[in-house]
């Protein structure tokens, strides 16, 4: 049957039920939710059809019951959707979810004070619910905003487990976690009998919901152009007037009006990669416990920092030249989430996959084994270790979760490349599923000798999975010395110049050094972005700016950072308002208490210096929490007297060289650098020093403040 005919009989179909969302679906999305509104033409649309003998249709929309009520006031027989299935429309409103409503108004609050900080920025409070719109921030604030309301949701949500996060077309949603636009799928259903058969239009991420609850018979319409987001649903329309006239021939055709093969019709999505026995167009899959981004452009923020930093302009050539493909975890946490299934973007640049996380995964795998145990003995910080079985579990489970996916992606002979210690099981369930092309490791952490590893009772466990790899590559040559010791302990094992071998199988360790694409660093920047740096600098003028910029994340050593800045400035009082630090510390993992102890400790060593040593016209140590965008960190790099670049322990640390290649070559500042960063091996014209040595760093710190421009 061709597709004209198929929806020629879909649209004469009785009983028909119609479910559509609004904004992006039926009206055009505007500056904010009220610059939006349906006008009399489409309104009198959806009064006909729902008017129309043997059809049902109901409006889906996360609006409040409010905005929803004065757009349709009188449309008899039309049913409201409003608040994503929070409140139903069948002559009356109804209340779909048990839950307070006061429970959110101290997220509210806290929201509603951070968008005070952005111009722009907009909170709307529903019944039970609260969204934060980032449509009309600026491009580099955006980042920043979306950085900070990102971890105030997260550490909220961490004591309210009866809530999630919903991100859609600019604008992140705290809702009840069962209250979703599904419900309104089985509630029209209840309304029509079993015969009947379903259309449901949707735009964004909160109508996959709708989507995945249809059944055989029923249709699903994606609008929105090619290229956007992947989607379960079968059919796409470009654009809300392509959807509008869609309805109207429907109509037509119900009525008896017309057959116009040239009307405006839904075309079927192509799918590929979902059929697993269909051979896959891609020859080399990256993964990576997370993705790039956390959705593609068409369902996330316009612009994003990118959660792996560098390693996307790294991998992006190869990528495009192998037809490669980017496997991760969304981002999302979903009560009900099935770790077999995947999305599949084959439009983004990279293509990516992902699949989502059940609460105990992000719980267990996440923050418990990987973050509570694995970064902090790879990081050479015992005293910080959690060890627990189940968590351990979950870690086998994930990497397991992961192969299955991987094997319906990529052929068995195709290269895979992984990344970072979230991976460490992963080539061994690969090889275990047949596997049996090329699989590399990267490691963006350091690795420590077997006197720390061997902490972790599944040492020998992870140790034997790695055997199963064909290239594992670190920064550094010790981290490739210490991971060859851990190896030699095992049974069995040749450890060889660059390879060790097991059981006839070779695995080859080698140090690759990543590195940034530096010409970004010296491109001018936005007017937005320069005001705001210019506004910084008035602010600690005429003091010289030493600059810190972090994640806020035990092994980067800000407190022992601060502490020999303060240190500074008690041994050589005459830097005293000559200087300034600035600390920028990005919010990292804030649902992990060992990190908002961190935060409070630098917090309160901020508060400190600057009482000691502060007075009304100068402030020792301006402390930001918050992100920047690479034109703003450009600027301040460039600005700076010193990058003050200190971890305790790192992997290799980009900000040292991102710093370095935004320096004025006419008048560039000094770059003091901890020897334990992966860095100093190559920066080795750096000020190197030892940050656990708070008066030698301080001392380092003087040194580097009076050296001259030669």
């Amino acid at each position: 049957m061709s597709e004209h005919a198929h929806w020629l009989s879909f649209a004469r179909w009785t009983p028909l039920a119609i479910l559509t969302d609004l904004d992006g679906t039926l009206i055009p999305f505007a500056a904010t939710p009220e610059g939006a509104r349906p006008g009399p033409e489409l309104v009198g649309l959806l009064t006909e059809l729902a008017s129309s003998p043997g059809l049902l249709v109901a409006v889906v929309s996360g609006r409040p019951r409010e905005s929803l009520e004065a757009f349709f006031p009188s449309s008899p027989g039309l049913l409201l959707v409003a608040e994503h299935g929070g409140w139903r429309r069948d002559g009356a409103w109804q209340p779909a979810v048990e839950a307070a409503q006061e429970e959110v108004d101290d997220l509210t609050f806290a929201l509603r004070r951070l968008a005070a900080l952005h111009r722009g920025a907009l909170v709307e409070r529903k019944t039970w619910s609260v969204a934060f719109h980032f449509r009309n921030i600026s491009g580099e604030s955006r980042d920043g905003a979306v950085v900070e309301v990102e971890h105030l949701v997260a550490d909220w949500l961490r004591t309210h487990a009866r809530f999630e996060e919903l991100r859609g077309a600019e604008v992140l949603e705290v809702r009840p976690a069962r209250m979703d636009k599904a419900s309104a799928v089985a509630w029209l259903r209840e309304r029509t009998s079993a015969r009947a058969r379903l259309l449901v239009l949707g735009d964004d991420v909160t109508d996959e919901d709708m989507f995945r609850d249809l059944l055989a018979g029923d249709e699903s319409v994606m609008v929105g152009a090619e290229g956007g987001r992947a989607t379960a649903a079968g059919w796409r329309l470009d654009a809300p007037a392509d959807a509008v006239g869609f309805l109207r021939w429907l109509l037509a055709v119900r009525r008896g009006e017309t057959t116009d093969e040239a009307a405006t019709r839904p075309r079927r999505i192509e799918t590929h990669a979902a059929d697993p026995a269909a051979p896959s167009p891609y020859r080399l899959l990256v993964v990576s416990n997370r993705l790039p981004e956390l959705r593609s452009a068409a369902d996330s923020f316009d612009v994003r920092k990118q959660n792996v930093g560098g390693l996307v302009s790294a991998l992006g050539p190869a990528l495009k030249a192998r037809h490669g493909l980017w496997l991760g975890w969304s981002g999302r946490i979903q009560a009900r989430a099935d770790p077999t299934r995947f999305g599949l973007d084959q439009a983004a640049e990279p293509a990516r996959a992902w699949v989502d996380f059940p609460e105990e995964w992000h719980s267990r795998y996440y923050n418990g084994l990987c973050n509570g145990a694995l970064w902090p003995v790879l990081h050479s910080f015992p005293g910080r270790v959690r060890l627990s079985d189940q968590d351990w579990e979950a870690y086998r489970q994930v990497n397991q979760a992961f192969a299955s996916v991987a094997v319906r992606l990529v052929g068995p002979k195709d290269t895979i490349w992984l990344h970072d210690y979230h991976l460490l099981l992963l080539a061994q369930r690969l090889r275990e599923r047949g596997h049996e092309g090329p699989i590399g490791l990267f490691m963006h952490v350091p690795f420590p000798g077997p006197d720390v590893f061997f902490i972790l009772p599944w040492a020998e466990e992870i140790l034997t999975a790695l055997l199963a790899l064909d290239l594992i590559g670190f920064h550094t040559p010790d981290y490739v010395a210490n991971l060859r010791q851990c190896l030699a302990t095992l049974p069995g094992v040749a450890v060889g110049d660059d390879a060790v071998e097991h059981r006839g199988h070779r695995t080859h360790i080698g140090a690759f050094p990543i590195g940034i694409i530096p010409e970004g660093f010296q491109e001018p920047a936005a007017p937005s972005a320069a005001d705001d740096v210019a506004s910084l600098m008035r602010a600690i003028s005429p003091s010289r700016l030493v600059l810190g910029v972090d994640r806020l994340d035990y092994t980067k050593g800000i407190p022992e950072r601060l502490e020999a800045f303060a240190r500074l400035l008690e041994l050589y009082p005459e830097w005293r308002r000559q200087v300034s630090l600035v600390q920028i510390s990005v919010p990292s993992r804030s649902d992990v208490p060992a990190y908002a102890e961190q935060r409070q400790r630098v917090e309160a060593i901020v508060g400190h210096t600057n009482g000691l040593f502060g007075d009304g016209a100068w402030v020792p140590i301006r402390y930001l929490y918050r992100s920047f965008g690479t034109a703003q960190l450009s600027l301040l790099y460039r600005a700076s007297s010193i990058g003050y670049v200190t971890p305790l322990r790192d992997g290799m640390n980009l900000v040292a060289k991102e710093w370095v290649a935004a320096q004025d070559p006419d008048d560039p500042g000094v770059l003091v650098l901890s020897r334990f960063a992966g860095a100093a091996v190559e920066l080795t014209d750096a000020v190197l020093t030892n940050p656990w040595h708070i008066d030698g760093l301080a001392r380092d710190l003087d040194r580097a403040l009076r050296m001259g421009l030669e």
